[in-house]
């Protein structure tokens, strides 16, 4: 196996929390090392165990895909942060807090 697997990502795509979670998530399969300059995040991938036979196209496939799961997760967290808000004080309006 040609490891390890060196990826360069756009912080813009793929923001520092984002690659944190992926590489948490993964963190049984694989072991990540994560260098961030303002331009770019640069991840080089290493199999977490020794015995790991996950070949390399799928461990690429792999990273990607919680990359991307993380992405898009964030992406609808942000855009509906507005309406869980507004949700909550509608829920909440009227309720009385005994003190």
């Amino acid at each position: 196996m040609p490891w390890p697997i060196n990826l360069s990502l756009s912080p813009a795509a793929y923001p520092l929390s984002v690659v944190q979670r992926t590489v948490y998530h993964l963190a049984e399969s694989v072991a990540v090392q994560v260098a961030v300059e303002p331009d770019c995040i640069s991840l080089q991938v290493f199999p977490a165990d020794a015995n790991l036979t996950l070949p390399e196209g799928q461990a690429r496939a792999l990273v990607l895909q919680h990359l991307n799961d993380f992405a898009l997760r964030d992406q609808v967290n942000r855009e509906t942060a507005g309406l869980r808000e507004a949700l909550v004080r509608a829920a909440l309006t009227g309720c009385e807090f005994a003190h």
